[in-house]
């Protein structure tokens, strides 16, 4: 052995956990997302609503997907991008209470972003950022020892 952890000790450790961030922060907009635009843009047509609605979830999506994989590939600060979308969905759909919303999907809007940011707090999601960021040191090192070849 070559003292390095292997990749299935990694993936036991750290994945669940990642993949439960990931999976709370996609229910978070699918369920905020909606509502928001239910809620804030009433005079919106059903299609308009949809359609926005849609638009707004994919956008979001894309910087969340864009953030995940950055923190994959070793870069740690590209949790709060992440941390500032899912605080947005939270404080956005808080006040919707307003308008009568249905109380479960309600309920799962605030209930989704707390629990995302919960997982990304968690110490083993820092520690999983920590020991990619290491990785990305070693890939670093192992491509400019190519390159110097």
């Amino acid at each position: 052995m070559n003292g390095q952890p292997s990749v299935r000790v990694f993936l036991i450790r750290y994945f669940p956990v990642f993949m439960g961030a990931i999976f709370a922060s996609v229910f978070a907009l699918v369920f905020a997302v909606p509502l928001f635009f239910e809620s804030y843009f009433r005079d919106l047509s059903l299609a308009d609503s949809t359609k926005w609605s849609f638009l707004g979830g994919i956008a979001l999506t894309v910087v969340m997907v864009h953030c995940n994989f950055m923190i994959a590939r070793g870069r740690p600060h590209w949790v709060w991008p992440l941390a500032v979308v899912l605080g947005l969905c939270f404080l956005c759909v808080l006040p919707t209470i307003e308008y009568r919303p249905n109380k479960i999907i309600y309920s799962l809007s605030l209930l989704f972003p707390l629990l995302a940011l919960l997982l990304l707090n968690s110490k083993r999601h820092r520690e999983m950022r920590q020991k990619l960021l290491e990785v990305r040191y070693l890939r670093q090192a192992a491509i400019a020892k190519h390159k110097a070849r």
